[in-house]
């Protein structure tokens, strides 16, 4: 008796085939990405959140979210609003001056880079003042003073803050203040990159590329493989106390009748306010290593030197604009009490403990713009 021989099976037409590799091709990326975001705990060593400003360099992109991954592993969640700011939605002004408003300006020490929203400046001063007040947040990572000077002019006549806080850093807004923000900043794919002059930064747009180059943890490995992060990376997170000492000579020149290079800005601020009904207050934020010696642990390699003099800048800013007649604050003294630990072990930004000490420092201040609500 024969056997019967089994009927040979139709091979698959071609696009059928072609089909399966396909699916197959994108099942093992998403799985891959998927992988990749979970190793690296869905964040970011740098923020990713950056778009191309042809005014103020940057700006960032809004109603957006993101997560931060310091070196040492912490990681934090950062969201936008419509505006692109840090936080909530802010209501426009119904009328006049908005009682109680304080709008904070400021780099990305005063955004919070690297604490939560809620551990950051606007909220730990929101707590401190207490709900007769309401704290705007409009600081923007790369913005310097004349940045911060142009978007107080845009956004001060439609939210009329009572109270307007300009956060000086000595760390940049010294040697920042001459240069614009779009002459050292601009934005590619949601990273901020640093101008190059005469670089041709034409790049091919094509569908998916944002988040392809933008906010994959897989492409994002693949490329600091092979080529390093971002160029901003280290810009983003590092500072040079070393460096700022070597600047002193012409940081700290006479800017015409001013004797601070800041002085001419924050008046530029000043003006903006006086006929919107707002009053401006001027805080100034010292280096890390100025406020505890132990702070140059996280600097490896770097040398600890006499940073004294670059106290000297924020100190001529600050009983400069006095004479003027705006109300002034040093912040050293409130970081100085709350030290060691006012910034973070791995990065020269303000920890929690360090926004809650200059917030608690900055509370009576305000409260002293406000006569009927002295406590």
């Amino acid at each position: 008796m024969t056997s019967a021989t089994p009927p040979a099976h139709a091979k698959p037409p071609l696009w059928a085939r072609v089909v399966a590799v396909l699916l197959s091709l994108v099942l093992s990326l998403v799985m891959a990405e998927v992988v990749a975001g979970i190793v690296r705990h869905h964040a970011f060593p740098i923020l990713n959140l950056y778009l191309e400003d042809a005014a103020l360099g940057v700006r960032l992109e809004p109603s957006a979210s993101t997560h931060l991954r310091s070196r040492t592993g912490n990681v934090t969640s950062v969201r936008t609003n419509r505006l692109g700011f840090r936080g909530d939605e802010w209501r426009p002004a119904a009328g006049g001056v908005v009682r109680g408003r304080v709008l904070l300006l400021g780099d990305s020490q005063v955004f919070g880079y690297g604490v939560e929203e809620d551990e950051a400046l606007a909220a730990q001063l929101q707590a401190e003042l207490g709900p007769s007040f309401e704290v705007l947040s409009a600081a923007t990572p790369s913005w310097g003073p004349p940045e911060l000077a142009t978007v107080l002019a845009e956004l001060a006549p439609i939210y009329r803050p009572e109270i307007v806080v300009f956060v000086a850093n000595v760390a940049n807004d010294w040697s920042e203040v001459k240069v614009p923000n779009r002459l050292r900043t601009t934005a590619r794919d949601g990273w901020a990159r640093t101008v190059i002059a005469n670089q041709d930064d034409t790049v091919s747009d094509f569908p998916g590329r944002r988040f392809l180059l933008g906010k994959s943890h897989l492409v994002y490995a693949l490329r600091t493989l092979l080529r390093g992060a971002p160029d901003a990376a280290e810009a983003a997170l590092a500072t040079s106390a070393t460096r700022l000492v070597k600047d002193l000579p012409w940081l700290a020149q006479p800017d015409g009748e001013n004797r601070s290079r800041l002085t001419r800005v924050v008046l530029r601020m000043a003006d903006t306010c006086k006929p919107l009904g707002c009053t401006l207050v001027t805080a100034g934020l010292p280096l890390d290593v100025q406020v505890h010696p132990s702070e140059w642990q996280k600097y490896r390699g770097e040398i600890p030197i006499d940073v004294g003099g670059t106290y000297r800048l924020l100190g001529t800013l600050l009983a400069e604009l006095h004479q003027h007649g705006l109300a002034v604050l040093d912040l050293l003294p409130a970081l100085r009490a709350t030290s060691p630990g006012a910034f973070q072990v791995d990065d020269y930004h303000l920890s929690a403990r360090g926004h809650a000490a200059i917030a608690h420092a900055l509370a009576p201040t305000l409260r002293e713009r406000r006569p009927g609500d002295r406590r």
